[in-house]
């Protein structure tokens, strides 16, 4: 059993802006979250994350074409991309993507779907990194249809393989993949959520814990707690989180990635000349 303890000056639920307050995770699920000290029951934790100075947030829910992001500055088409994938082998494809959900991970986004053909990708990012994955299923001709969801993954959506067939919550062919580089970060989270069946992204109790935290105390974030923004704002900042828990994973902690290390990037960098041929 694992018990999480946040603490935040600001935490945004997703339905209100609470002061300073407390939220408590216990096995992967938030049980209780409110304003002021944690009752005495909730103070012995097994770790401790936040504190003064900190803004708590739901994470957010995104889709990426993570294996082809060392690809990113070709801008490859969707029809090129499962072109690739078909051709990359399963372990290429995922030295490919650790960069990608590394970046994603490092601003808040705690369930990222994996464009991808077949389930078996999301599915081992899953049990080696940690965090909630979903299934984006490209529907372009030589793509097999993905078959039914794993217990392993949140959920399997679909996306279009002509112009203009991208989705909003959808980051494809980007320098950067973060949510600054949308729009409407949060309100297209919600919007993915809804089309893959999982409900708001809210932080309640008996919810999935999703949760990110960020460092207001000092620069680029500082003073970030004493103001209250809509949350697509705040995820329009880009600010790197201190601190990201996707269910009873610590994925992100000290703003140092957990899981995705140094080997991991020398390995799709030497990765990436091979892939370019592929196209």
């Amino acid at each position: 059993m694992v018990d999480i303890l946040v603490t935040a000056s600001r935490i945004y639920t997703g339905r209100e802006v609470l002061g300073e307050g407390y939220i408590y995770v216990r096995d992967g699920v938030v049980t209780a979250l409110g304003e002021g000290v944690p009752p005495e029951d909730l103070t012995y934790p097994t770790i401790t994350l936040g504190g003064r100075g900190r803004i708590a947030a739901p994470g957010l829910a995104l889709a990426a074409d993570t294996p082809a992001y060392l690809l990113r500055f070709l801008r490859p088409s969707v029809e090129r991309r499962v072109q690739l994938y078909r051709a990359l082998g399963h372990d290429a494809a995922f030295t490919s993507s650790l960069p990608a959900v590394y970046e994603l991970h490092l601003h808040g986004v705690t369930t990222v779907f994996i464009e991808y053909i077949t389930p078996d990708l999301p599915a081992r990012l899953a049990e080696a990194v940690g965090g909630r994955y979903g299934l984006l299923h490209p529907s372009c001709p030589g793509a097999p249809e993905p078959g039914g969801k794993p217990p392993a993954l949140a959920g399997v959506v679909s996306r279009g393989c002509g112009e203009g067939g991208a989705p909003g919550w959808a980051l494809e062919s980007l320098p950067v993949y973060r949510p600054s580089a949308l729009e409407r970060p949060w309100s297209l989270s919600e919007e993915l959520r809804r089309e893959a069946g999982l409900g708001e992204g809210v932080l309640r109790e008996g919810s999935t814990a999703e949760i990110a935290v960020f460092d207001s105390s000092r620069p680029p974030g500082m003073l970030l707690d004493r103001y209250e923004l809509s949350l697509d704002a705040l995820y329009r900042l880009g600010l790197q989180v201190e601190s990201l828990v996707s269910g009873s994973d610590i994925l992100v902690d000290g703003g140092e990635h957990l899981y995705i290390v140094e080997k991991h990037f020398s390995e799709a960098y030497s990765l990436a000349s091979r892939l370019a041929g592929l196209l």
